[in-house]
């Protein structure tokens, strides 16, 4: 098992007066500090708070360590505190003007750039020539009324309407014995004419007279 887990502790209380511990848990020994159940003298100096750890070692290690600490005045531990502080506030000011300087780097970079393509635009720009627009030239006034005359001529007329042709009886009767290939009888003319028998008799005579129509047998017709 591992003996080396102790710290050494150095917390600041409310009245900025220093407190020196040890402990293998630094985050419950903090927590423990500021909730009143730690040491005596931080009770009444809540809250407290960190501001330095050693390394981790064995637990006679960290006692001899605590026994040389509280051996130095509060006043030199201030000293080491905050001279501690601002060696970490000027290295913090040399980063942030390190990354400063290399923003302003990279904007001077961003404007070659935009200056660079605004200037290949304006190029591309200049070579385009216009295209100039050709009016298109005005056809004599006797060329155009020639042509005009010309269309009329070979206009093509539209057919008359054709007036409808009235169909006779004799020519309903015909149009539906000619569907029937193998012969239709009067019922069934009867039926789709809405004539009745004697009509249909009178008409298939007709029919009959004018060849266009023959019996196949008794009451029943086909085209002739």
């Amino acid at each position: 098992m591992d003996k080396r887990q102790w710290v050494v502790y150095l917390i600041r209380c409310s009245d900025e007066s220093l407190y020196c511990g040890i402990t293998n848990n630094l985050k419950n020994r903090l927590a423990v500090h500021n909730s009143g159940k730690g040491a005596k003298y931080t009770r009444s100096r809540r809250p407290v708070e960190l501001v330095g750890v050693s390394s981790e070692m064995t637990k006679s290690d960290a006692l001899k360590l605590e026994y040389r600490v509280k051996q130095v005045s509060a006043s030199k531990k201030n000293f080491e505190l905050t001279k501690g502080e601002e060696k970490m506030t000027m290295n913090l000011r040399k980063e942030l003007k390190a990354v400063n300087k290399d923003l302003k780097a990279l904007s001077k970079k961003v404007d070659k750039m935009i200056t660079a393509v605004d200037k290949l635009g304006k190029a591309k720009a200049t070579k385009a020539k216009p295209v100039k627009k050709t009016a298109a030239k005005a056809k004599p006034v006797k060329k155009v009324a020639a042509q005009k005359a010309l269309v009329k001529k070979i206009a093509v007329k539209k057919p008359a309407a054709r007036k409808p042709v009235k169909l006779t009886a004799a020519d309903t009767v015909f149009g539906f014995i000619k569907r029937y290939r193998k012969g239709v009888d009067v019922s069934t003319l009867m039926e789709k004419t809405g004539f009745n028998r004697k009509k249909i008799y009178n008409n298939v005579k007709v029919l009959k007279k004018q060849g266009k129509i023959k019996s196949v047998r008794k009451g029943v017709y086909v085209n002739a």
